[in-house]
């Protein structure tokens, strides 16, 4: 039975999965090395996958749907950051007032638009980005058949995931810009005084974290669904960021807890088809990501050490 569970498919499902959650989780990032918290994450994810599939069902082209999820997500990421930075409101409590409005905000529209609560009609959605199949006997047939699975049978989103963990991991520690953003997290009165703009910095950071989300948005609705069902970030944006804190705040690090939760998920789903034969209540594999996620941040809470200012609103002196 084993290696019926552990198959080829099963690693590129935990890819496919863990795509949304890393692009919020490296959003996160990027948000908290400012200094700000983004507990939004999930209504930033929620308002994109909407949005994507509104605009793809309208214009009736899937890339369309996509910068609009990306827009969506960045409008929300704007009444974070003039909620947290400009009125210096709670964050965490203004993070939170945006999943709820999202949440609202996306059944409300459902209405409006389609006319009926639940799940929206299926639109154009990106497939995957190469066609080939794998093919092949023998030995080197069977590992062509593992490679393509797991590296070439994804869609466009999932790689762009992997290509901005990268870029981000470079950016964050090899630029002018990284070291502004690490600077505003960790002692903004100093950047302040070298002649960083505090507001500023803060404001791209955060829009840039809606951007990201939006675009995990996308890819639920837009690759690994086709439809927008409400709710249907089913608290991955919170997931995320655990991923975010268990990677300490790197996007390299991000990404590669956000594969951890993905591979957690993709299991959960590949052990339901043996519930036949594995005599477990299925309930129980459906919270194995999120006691993983509990696991993992009881172990790593109180050792991986947050910027030095997240949360704290500045005050120019």
């Amino acid at each position: 039975m084993l290696n019926d569970i552990i198959t080829p498919d099963l690693f590129a499902s935990a890819i496919r999965m863990a795509t949304p959650l890393a692009l919020a989780a490296i959003g996160g990032t990027i948000c908290e090395r400012s200094g700000i918290v983004n507990i939004a994450l999930e209504g930033m994810m929620l308002v994109g996958a909407f949005a994507g599939v509104v605009a793809s069902m309208f214009f009736g082209n899937a890339w369309i749907g996509v910068l609009f999820a990306v827009l969506a997500g960045a409008l929300m990421a704007l009444i974070h950051a003039f909620a947290s930075i400009t009125l210096r409101a709670d964050q965490v409590v203004s993070g939170t007032a945006i999943n709820i409005l999202a949440l609202g905000l996306t059944g409300f529209l459902m209405e409006v638009i389609y006319g009926h609560p639940g799940t929206t009609d299926p639109v154009a959605r990106l497939l995957p980005l190469f066609s080939a199949s794998p093919s092949g006997d023998g030995f080197f047939g069977e590992i062509w058949r593992w490679v393509y699975s797991i590296f070439f049978s994804h869609t466009p989103i999932v790689y762009m995931a992997i290509l901005i963990a990268i870029a981000g991991q470079w950016a964050l520690y090899k630029t002018t810009w990284g070291l502004r953003l690490r600077a505003l997290g960790e002692h903004p009165r100093a950047a302040d005084t070298v002649g960083i703009s505090v507001t500023r910095g803060r404001y791209s950071a955060v829009v840039i974290s809606g951007a990201l989300g939006g675009l995990a948005g996308a890819n639920l609705s837009l690759e690994q669904v086709g439809s927008f069902t409400e709710n249907m970030t089913n608290g991955r944006g919170f997931i995320a960021l655990a991923a975010n804190i268990f990677g300490r705040w790197t996007p390299g690090g991000s990404y590669g807890a956000s594969l951890l939760f993905g591979f957690a998920d993709a299991l959960q789903i590949k052990l339901q088809l043996f519930r036949d034969v594995i005599t477990i209540p299925s309930q129980f594999f459906l919270m194995l990501p999120y006691v993983l996620t509990v696991v993992v941040l009881a172990g790593v809470v109180g050792r991986a050490v947050a910027p030095a200012a997240v949360g704290k609103p500045y005050e120019k002196g």
